[in-house]
């Protein structure tokens, strides 16, 4: 998955558990997909909106509307 479809998922209201390495989404037929913190795509994510994404203390990542 690109950069760019996780930030349009993102902007849906998917979330990042970076803990479990999931990736939150109804779309996905599970309910989520592996995704994990060093992935290429997430780490350009962070990248160009890192001042968007809100972080919890349980590392769970959502973008700020």
């Amino acid at each position: 998955m690109n950069s760019t479809k996780i930030i349009s998922l993102l902007e849906d209201g998917a979330t990042f558990d970076a803990l479990a390495d999931k990736f939150f989404h109804p779309s996905f037929r599970k309910g989520w997909v592996k995704l994990t913190i060093g992935n290429i795509s997430w780490t350009s994510v962070v990248r160009k909106h890192g001042a968007r994404l809100i972080k919890t203390d349980k590392l769970v990542f959502s973008l700020a509307k």
